[in-house]
């Protein structure tokens, strides 16, 4: 298997509802507990021995999904690591859960980016009112046509 076809398994699967829901589940439980200072700060320790839950969950997946697909860390690693460095710049999502396994600074990052999610109340500015929106392209189209 190529570098890329192991690659686009690896996307799918953290991709799929069974992993999105994991990610989805942990942090709906643990990103409040959180506690969000600068990284060049001191850290408290709550938020490493999440960032530890987070890295076991995130191997239990993955060794479900190396056992299943036939693969070895290695291999998984390697074209990791090779998509990473590539000119191409691809984004690939399941580098970005991997490295937030690996790197209490992108664990927090993610955390907080799901937190910031979890958080959002859309208010009149941000709201989007799809039946507002094509209520006012007809009002402008009945306008423009008289």
């Amino acid at each position: 298997m190529s570098q890329m076809e192991m690659l686009e398994k690896l996307e799918e699967f953290f991709c799929s509802p069974k992993f999105t829901c994991a990610i989805g589940e942990f942090m709906s439980e643990n990103a409040e507990k959180l506690e969000f200072v600068p990284l060049d700060g001191e850290q408290h320790l709550q938020n490493f021995d999440i960032f530890k839950q987070y890295t076991s969950m995130v191997e239990q997946q993955l060794e479900e999904f190396i056992q299943a697909e036939g693969l070895s860390v290695k291999a998984i690693c390697e074209a990791c690591a090779a998509a990473q460095n590539d000119d191409s710049h691809m984004h690939i999502a399941a580098i970005d859960y991997l490295v937030a396994s690996t790197e209490y600074e992108s664990f927090m990052q993610l955390a907080y980016d799901h937190a910031c999610m979890a958080a959002y109340e859309p208010n009149e500015l941000t709201a989007w009112e799809p039946e507002a929106e094509g209520t006012r392209e007809a009002a402008v189209a009945v306008e423009a046509a008289a």
